[in-house]
């Protein structure tokens, strides 16, 4: 600008170079211009003002030269008035800018603050994951989580039939009980030479007529009176016969070894099998001494065969719960043949020896 303003003023032609120069430092200017924006954090806020007094001092002062340079140099004319323009648009923006800014500086700072806190608290990666759902298909598992398809195998329809095989098996134990509670398990006849071997099974005769008797009453009463659900209804009598005569053998082995003690054993055993046989609740629900004891009661695996004739028999089940219950035949019939005549002799003493020393008082 010097150079052109020398020039002018000795009423030369300024060079093409400077003229080119002036329009190379215009492009520059708006070059720069597009700097400042991106640069405005950084450098532009606190040298704003003073390049803008520079700019509008510069501009005034090329104005006043291309005023006198203007009825003899066109050319310049047209290039001043252009950088004026540039520069009047320049700052007009840089206004604009100046203005603007804080606003969006102040907005960029509260979102970023609030992603911060977001990333802090973990929930950024949340909200990501929660977008990227699909959302039509959350709804629907939310609606209906868990879609279910039955198939019923051996379904008892109503909750008594259910528990018909518990109550069938209780009743079946408790007539045994009353029979030995009714009658006489020895036989009263001092002139009768009878082995005790033969007073055993003279006397069980009796009671497991009478309790097979008592099974059929109980299960038929079930199938018709009651109008209990049995899918198998032979069977179910067929099976209470039996086992009336199993719980009638146990009951009676007790009671004739025993005596009186035999009974209260009796009713110990059937206590602890109400708890411990899984007949109300499933035996994994109760205390672990009940938990303990299950393998070795009858009453388990007489539910379980009597509840394979209400829902539908399966014969390996019923194999195995009959086997089971034999060896409890079994062991009674080895107690009842092994220790009857020791013990009943042993009786007799205790009894002789009680009645000689109330003669002797």
């Amino acid at each position: 600008m010097s150079a052109i303003r020398s020039a002018i003023s000795r009423g030369e032609a300024p060079a093409d170079t400077l003229v080119n120069d002036l329009s190379q430092l215009g492009k520059e200017t708006s070059a720069a211009l597009g700097d400042v924006l991106a640069r405005y954090d950084t450098e532009i806020v606190p040298q704003i003002s003073q390049a803008m007094n520079q700019a509008t001092t510069a501009a005034h002062n090329v104005q006043a030269m291309l005023a006198d340079a203007n009825k003899s140099i066109p050319d310049v004319e047209r290039i001043v008035g252009d950088a004026a323009k540039g520069l009047a648009i320049g700052g007009q923006e840089l206004a604009a800018l100046q203005r603007d800014l804080p606003a969006a500086e102040a907005k960029v700072k509260s979102i970023a603050d609030r992603i911060r806190e977001l990333e802090k608290e973990g929930t950024l990666n949340e909200l990501i994951d929660l977008l990227k759902i699909n959302a039509d298909k959350e709804s629907d598992f939310f609606a209906e989580p868990v879609k279910l398809t039955e198939n019923k195998l051996f379904p008892i329809p109503n909750y008594g039939s259910a528990m018909s095989p518990f109550f069938t098996t209780l009743s079946l134990w408790v007539g045994a009980l009353l029979l030995v509670s009714l009658l006489t398990v020895e036989v009263h006849e001092p002139e009768a030479q009878l082995k005790s071997y033969q007073i055993y099974f003279g006397r069980y005769m009796t009671f497991g007529t009478l309790a097979v008797l008592q099974s059929v009453l109980v299960t038929a009463g079930d199938i018709w009176l009651l109008k209990a659900y049995v899918a198998d209804k032979l069977p179910f009598i067929a099976f209470g016969m039996l086992l009336s005569a199993i719980f009638m053998l146990i009951v009676y082995t007790l009671v004739s070894v025993f005596g009186n003690v035999g009974k209260a054993m009796a009713i110990v055993l059937l206590v602890l099998q109400l708890a411990g046989s899984g007949g109300t609740f499933p035996i994994q629900v109760t205390p672990p001494f009940f938990q303990a004891i299950h393998p070795f009661l009858p009453f388990t695996y007489a539910i379980s065969m009597m509840r394979e004739a209400v829902g539908g028999i399966l014969w390996d089940i019923v194999a195995k719960d009959v086997a089971v219950l034999l060896l409890f035949v079994g062991a009674a019939l080895l107690i009842g043949l092994a220790l009857k005549s020791a013990i009943n002799r042993a009786a007799e003493r205790m009894v002789a020896k009680a009645k000689e020393s109330k003669l002797i008082h």
